[in-house]
């Protein structure tokens, strides 16, 4: 049990570090997406148009897509972020730690018992997660392909880092020590 909690703390914190990584220091998520022309007047014709936060198509209805015509697909918070960006963190850094749990029940459940095999196990779901998490939005919401690839990439990196850290410490089915 000790060694399965310090397996997700050490997990967590290398997810998200990973994560300060690549949003905050690589430039590849900001590199594949586009800056609006006028962002102070987008801003106010969406809290105008949208008084609740919430997601929101563009247009609402199936039916009223035309060819050719303005679609969207959008998370909109018309009062800006309501937590602090140490509650953000904290909530981040709790919901790394519950990924590793779920990722860490998975790995137990296998009968691997290399470093390695657990490592590429781990990597595997790690590109799972950014595949089945973002494909749908590449298929139905056209977000551009250079936006997926990053977003899955990003997941096989956190994960494989994951991975080095959790085979070293994950007991399989197999009971790696005996």
């Amino acid at each position: 049990m000790k060694n399965t909690l310090v397996t997700i703390i050490l997990c967590g914190i290398v997810l998200f570090f990973w994560g300060f990584l690549s949003w905050a220091v690589i430039p590849w998520h900001s590199s594949s997406a586009n800056k609006l022309t006028d962002e102070s007047e987008v801003a106010q014709v969406l809290k105008q148009n949208a008084p609740a936060s919430g997601i929101y198509f563009l247009p609402f209805a199936e039916e009223d897509v035309r060819k050719g015509e303005t679609t969207a697909f959008l998370n909109i918070i018309p009062n800006g972020y309501h937590g602090s960006m140490g509650s953000m963190m904290t909530t981040g850094m709790v919901g790394q730690m519950l990924s590793a749990f779920l990722v860490l029940t998975l790995l137990q459940k296998t009968s691997l018992t290399g470093y390695w095999e657990k490592v590429r196990f781990v990597s595997w779901v790690g590109f799972i997660i950014g595949f089945v998490g973002h494909f749908s939005y590449w298929n139905w919401f056209e977000f551009s392909s250079a936006y997926v690839v990053v977003i899955i990439l990003d997941s096989l990196i956190a994960w494989t880092l994951a991975g080095l850290v959790m085979a070293k410490f994950a007991v399989t089915q197999n009971r790696d020590s005996q």
